[in-house]
């Protein structure tokens, strides 16, 4: 059985695509964490986790920030 990862898992709340987006906007310099998770409809802490790369982390090839 395979493992499901990102947008495939049947509870994942985010696409590949958003996820990406927020690196994106992190990177670029936004740091209003609230308002880029309400705009997701996901928590505070997720984005946190998302941009510190400690989840969706199958996605590395695309992301080269830090926090």
């Amino acid at each position: 059985m395979p493992i499901l990862r990102g947008q495939s898992h049947p509870s994942a709340k985010l696409t590949d695509e958003q996820v990406l987006t927020i690196r994106k906007l992190w990177a670029m310099g936004h740091r209003n964490i609230r308002v880029i998770a309400r705009n997701n409809k996901v928590s505070p802490a997720n984005v946190i986790k998302i941009v510190k790369m400690q989840t969706w982390q199958h996605l590395n090839e695309f992301w080269s920030g830090s926090i």
